[in-house]
């Protein structure tokens, strides 16, 4: 529920205050009005496929290195690694390699092959096997789903290669954390080059008419939501709570309002239209010199003259 807040009102204010500029500037036009909405989708629908990614169709444990398991992955299909934390007591909490476990998955199916690595990390604080998903239920002390708590990092995620019939091998297993990690065949979320693609998308629309209309920052604005679905993509699991996709907004906001707001900057003053040199005034005639008085008294006489002879 939070991590729903927290999208729908970063989206809306993202765009409210995209259109509200664009309104101000008149650059607002109906053609941008699909690509700000494909933008804030993304987020939206990456956060609800990763955070519900639906029903589990196959599942194995291991709890040590040297194991191997079978799993059978269908197409279009990840394994959630989930950690099942360790009864330990206060003493051995306090020893080395208590707090965390490091693994190492190896994945070989049919002509492919692939890995996955991390660190589970329970709370600094906590004890007891918090996370049990048989059935894909969650348990904590109070005997009901929970996700998972500041400073503690128990599930991940593995994107394969491939799919079908798929042996899992443990190649590494250090620390005294994990009891055993669960792993679950459930749906994957959108393919990463759909999520990439978008982002392409939205950005060269808004710089499009960054540079054509000055609409101001409106790449910058899409560039960053659809990259927030980047990575909420990347980093987010189930037992994630709205902790998790906040911080995604970080590196969207690094690309999207620092290096895709520097590219449209720099098309706008490239693409601007340069101002044409102005002519150059003709110089003003310099003022003649008042005559003297000598010159003033012979053009009289002259014209003097000049009268008594018509007269004559």
């Amino acid at each position: 529920m939070l991590a729903a807040l927290v999208i729908a009102g970063v989206s809306l204010l993202t765009l409210g205050s995209l259109v509200k500029r664009l309104r101000d500037l008149n650059a607002m036009t109906p053609v941008l009005i699909p690509f700000m909405l494909l933008a804030a989708a993304s987020p939206a629908y990456v956060a609800h496929a990763v955070l519900n990614p639906g029903a589990v169709v196959d599942t194995a444990e291991v709890s040590g290195i040297d194991q191997k398991v079978e799993l059978d992955v269908p197409e279009g299909h990840s394994v959630m690694i989930t950690a099942q934390l360790s009864e330990l007591s206060e003493e051995e909490l306090k020893e080395p390699g208590a707090e965390k476990t490091v693994y190492y998955l190896n994945f070989q199916g049919d002509g492919w092959e692939d890995a996955a690595d991390g660190t589970m990390q329970r709370e600094s604080a906590g004890g007891g096997p918090d996370i049990d998903l048989n059935g894909g239920e969650g348990i904590s002390e109070s005997g009901r789903r929970r996700p998972g708590k500041w400073g503690e990092d128990i599930q991940d995620r593995a994107d394969l290669k491939g799919a079908g019939k798929t042996t899992v091998t443990v190649t590494n297993w250090q620390g005294k954390a994990v009891e055993k990690l669960v792993l679950e065949v459930v749906p994957a979320p959108p393919p990463a080059a759909l999520t990439w693609g978008l982002v392409v998308l939205v950005t060269l629309v808004g710089l499009f008419y960054e540079v054509r209309d000055n609409a101001e920052r409106a790449a910058s604005d899409l560039a960053f939501l659809a990259l927030w679905g980047v990575f909420l993509r990347d980093g987010v699991t189930p037992l994630d709570d709205f902790d998790q996709v906040a911080w995604a907004l970080a590196p969207a906001a690094l690309l999207g309002w620092g290096a895709v707001a520097a590219i449209a900057y720099g098309g706008v003053k490239f693409f601007a239209p340069k101002d044409e040199p102005e002519e150059a005034e003709a110089p003003e005639p310099e003022p003649e010199p008042a005559p003297s008085a000598s010159s003033r008294r012979r053009r009289g006489g002259a014209a003097a003259r000049r009268a008594a002879k018509s007269d004559s």
